[in-house]
C-alpha cells in the first residue's frame, strides 16, 4: 500500500479517532445482563480489537490486492485481508488477551472506505473460554460510532443474536488499529444447563453473576 494511500486512510479514520474520547477498560469485560430465569441469557462484553497490518509479525494480511493502484478512495475496492488479530481487555496491545478476531475483512465501496466484514471472535480466557460469536456485516470506517450485526456463535452463545457497537481509537501510518468493541447478545439460557454459577462479589443488588464453563 502506497504512502499516499494510507494517508487517505488515515485522514478519514483520525477524524473519528480525534473525536472520540478515549475508552476506559471495562470492570469486567463479560458480565450477564439478565436475571438469570428466564428463557434467554443476556451478556455484555467490552473487548478491545487489536489490528496489525504493519511491522515484522503482522496478525492482518492483504490476501487479494485491489484492481486499481491509484490513489483515490476507489483504489481500495477488492482489496481482501485475513486476520488472526488479539482481542484484549484494555486499550494497550501487551494487555491481557481475552480471544482472537479471525477471519476476512475487505473493501467493498468505490466510493467511501467501507469494508465488509466476516469475522469469528473467539474466547480463549476468563467466563466465556471456549465460546465464539461470528460477526458479519458492514463496517462504514469513516462514522465514529458504528454497528455490526452477531449473527450466531458456539458454546454458551449457540444460537446466539445480538450486536456489536465499535469505534476506532486509534491507527498509526502503519495502518495498525485499536478498535474498541462493546458487544450486546442474547443466547437461549439451556446454553448454560452445565455451568457453574458465580455469584457477584458482596451479593445482593451488584453485578449480575458471571457463568464459568
Amino acid at each position: 500500500m502506497s504512502r499516499l494511500a494510507m494517508l487517505i486512510i488515515l485522514i478519514f479514520i483520525s477524524m473519528s479517532v480525534l473525536s472520540s474520547s478515549a475508552q476506559q477498560p471495562p470492570l469486567n469485560w463479560a458480565r450477564r445482563l439478565d436475571s438469570g430465569d428466564g428463557p434467554e441469557t443476556v451478556t455484555n462484553l467490552q473487548f478491545y480489537f487489536q489490528d496489525l497490518p504493519g511491522g515484522k509479525n503482522p496478525t492482518a494480511v492483504q490476501i487479494v490486492k485491489p484492481a486499481s493502484s491509484g490513489t483515490s478512495i476507489n483504489s481500495f475496492f477488492g482489496s481482501v485481508t485475513m486476520a488472526d488479530d488479539a482481542l484484549t481487555e484494555s486499550a494497550d496491545a501487551g494487555s491481557k488477551i481475552v480471544g482472537r478476531a479471525q477471519g476476512l475483512y475487505g473493501f467493498d465501496s468505490q466510493n467511501d472506505l467501507t469494508l465488509m466484514m466476516s469475522m469469528s471472535y473467539v474466547f480463549t480466557d476468563g467466563p466465556y473460554s471456549g465460546s465464539s460469536l461470528s460477526v458479519m456485516g458492514r463496517n462504514p470506517t469513516m462514522d465514529t460510532n458504528r454497528e455490526l450485526p452477531v449473527l450466531g456463535g458456539t458454546g454458551l452463545f449457540r444460537m446466539a443474536r445480538g450486536y456489536a457497537l465499535l469505534r476506532t481509537l486509534s491507527i498509526d501510518a502503519s495502518g495498525d488499529a485499536v478498535v474498541y468493541y462493546n458487544v450486546t447478545v442474547h443466547a437461549p439460557a439451556s446454553n448454560y444447563a452445565n455451568a457453574q454459577i458465580i455469584s457477584p462479589a458482596g451479593g445482593g443488588g451488584g453485578a449480575p453473576a458471571l457463568l464459568r464453563r
